[in-house]
């Protein structure tokens, strides 16, 4: 029956393929398949989508015909790194079940001229679209409501700010047994190298919320407004969302939460960052200090990682493969650089002059060493270097 099934599902597919063939002069219609199972990607891809759309058509770039109508798919629903979102992009878009797009998406590959056009997804894009339009994400009364309530449960005072503190580790894969490779010690921190800028955080105003999804490793400091969400019996998908949509901001080590944070315009501090090929360098949301690399005995400066194949790593396990090491950045380094952050974000990010000329330097130079594929991938690049990174180690780092 199930054979019979997904045959007669392709006819019917099949059917509508030469349909919409025969009216593309007037209607054309795009399959847009989202990286469901992925919590980061299920965030920003809609969004970058909608978002670079929605400057195409200001800048009149979009043609009045053939009209664009997109179907979306999210799917399985067992597979969907986080139910509750989804339920939000369903609100926006036009989201058809995953087993129609399949149909169609199979018949199109066997019959390639009634193929429908597939845009490849982005977390990043090249239009700056983060910083170019609003959220297309919106929480309603009711869901605020019950946002307060939950928050309340959890010891958080939501008319008080409170931060995501957002650190990777290797604790979901070995809470299913599985084992990473050596390379993701790259992207793995230990939560106790943060404890300390928490507690500065508290000190000046904020609760800190640790974000994860329970499997990871227990905060070992204890303090009523810093709070281990990640191990939390009140966990939700709801509240995955709820918290990092409101945030003042979130401190990361860059994974998934982070970009929900993007996606609904909370900024962002990146500490130690490593992947270049993954980072968010199109968007001012971002502020990132730099791991600091070493190959073959050299400790390796902007130029060298943009230079070299290292910038364009994404294979964690190709650190190894390259000869490269890292040296962490210690407690009292990252309390530093959350600290400068911090205090930018009470001035609403308003700069010196002299740290704005640093600034603009250094993207004009990032710019430069990533050349036209950076352009193509990032668009202009408007994250911010940290200034106190830069202040600290600009002598050797920016050479």
């Amino acid at each position: 029956m199930k054979a019979i099934s997904k045959f007669l599902l392709r006819v019917a597919a099949l059917f509508v393929l030469i349909c919409l063939l025969l009216g593309r002069p007037l209607v054309r219609v795009r399959l847009c398949i989202v990286a469901f199972h992925r919590f980061g990607h299920l965030a920003l891809e809609p969004e970058i989508f909608l978002g670079e759309q929605e400057l195409r058509v200001k800048s009149g770039v979009t043609k009045r015909f053939p009209v664009q109508i997109h179907w979306w798919s999210f799917g399985p629903q067992r597979l969907q790194a986080n139910k509750f979102l989804v339920i939000k992009w369903r609100e926006v878009l036009c989201v058809l079940p995953s087993w129609w797009i399949d149909a169609l998406h199979t018949v199109g590959h066997l019959v390639p001229f009634l193929k429908l056009e597939e845009p490849k997804m982005s977390i990043r894009g090249n239009l700056n679209a983060l910083d170019e339009t609003e959220t297309h994400l919106q929480l309603t009364e009711a869901e605020h409501r019950r946002g307060h309530t939950e928050l309340c449960k959890l010891g958080i005072d939501p008319d008080r700010p409170y931060v995501c503190l957002v650190v990777r580790d290797g604790g979901h894969y070995a809470s299913l047994g599985e084992k990473e490779s050596d390379g993701y010690s790259f992207l793995n921190f230990d939560i106790s190298t943060f404890e300390q800028s928490a507690l500065w955080l508290i000190e000046h105003g904020y609760q800190v919320v640790r974000m994860g999804a329970g499997s990871e490793t227990p905060l070992s400091t204890s303090h009523p407004q810093l709070i281990d969400y990640a191990n939390s019996q009140h966990r939700s998908e709801f509240l995955d969302i709820y918290i990092a949509a409101t945030c003042s901001f979130a401190v990361s080590t860059q994974t998934g939460p982070d970009a929900v944070c993007l996606a609904f315009r909370r900024p962002v501090c990146y500490l130690d960052v490593s992947r270049f090929s993954q980072f968010f360098f199109g968007t001012k949301l971002a502020w990132w200090s730099p791991a600091e690399l070493w190959q073959r005995g050299s400790r390796l400066s902007l130029r060298d990682v943009l230079t070299g194949p290292v910038g364009n790593i994404k294979d964690p396990n190709d650190f190894i493969k390259y000869g490269v090491t890292q040296v962490r950045s210690d407690s009292s380094a990252i309390t530093k650089l959350v600290a400068c952050f911090a205090e930018s974000f009470e001035k609403r990010f308003v700069q010196s002059e002299s740290d704005e000329v640093v600034e603009h330097s250094v993207q004009r130079l990032i710019e430069e060493l990533m050349g036209i594929d950076g352009r193509q991938q990032f668009g202009r690049i408007t994250a911010v270097l940290n200034p106190t990174f830069v202040r600290q180690s600009g002598d050797w780092y920016l050479v």
